[in-house]
């Protein structure tokens, strides 16, 4: 059997544009008419959820209706079992992590930053009151405030990257 390479190369390389564009699109958006920059889920969280569902609608599909007729069928529908589980936990995932972006209602203007905690309590602090920055293991950042208060920062939304970039600023040591 022949592999068609050149297809594959191809084929890798519109998906990394895709990923990309997706990741430079989500990056940024405008202030509102008041000035506040909403923190909130962009394209890739769009895109994750909708195609984690299709994919694992479409497997579970072929392990329900389909099946394997190869003398290795069992094999092969085990691990398609698996790939479902591993798919919708994946995509389950995204999607909490969509609702607690949404939740958290983050914004920040000027000097102020707002947002709400899991609990639902508002918290609003100055950029200033910062204390430190911390991040989590593949996951998200964390603004510490002097009073013990801590935002939690997807660096994956729409303008974190420009507000983490605002604190990190505000807690550099002077150059002398």
């Amino acid at each position: 059997m022949e592999v068609d390479w050149a297809r594959h190369i191809v084929i890798g390389l519109v998906a990394m544009l895709a990923v990309y564009a997706l990741a430079t699109w989500t990056g940024r958006s405008p202030p509102d008419q008041r000035g506040w920059r909403a923190i909130r889920p962009g394209a890739m969280y769009g895109v994750g959820i909708s195609l984690g569902t299709v994919l694992t609608l479409g497997m579970a599909w072929v392990w329900l209706f389909v099946g394997s007729n190869r003398p290795d069928g069992t094999e092969q529908m085990r691990i398609l079992f698996w790939l479902i589980v591993a798919f919708g936990l994946g995509t389950f995932i995204t999607l909490v992590q969509f609702g607690e972006l949404r939740r958290a209602a983050m914004r920040w203007r000027g000097d102020r930053l707002v947002w709400r905690d899991r609990q639902g309590q508002e918290y609003d602090r100055k950029l200033g009151e910062a204390v430190a920055l911390r991040r989590a293991f593949m996951g998200p950042v964390f603004a510490v405030f002097g009073d013990g208060a801590e935002a939690r920062i997807d660096p994956n939304a729409t303008n974190a990257s420009d507000l983490i970039e605002a604190l990190a600023v505000r807690l550099q040591p002077p150059l002398e």
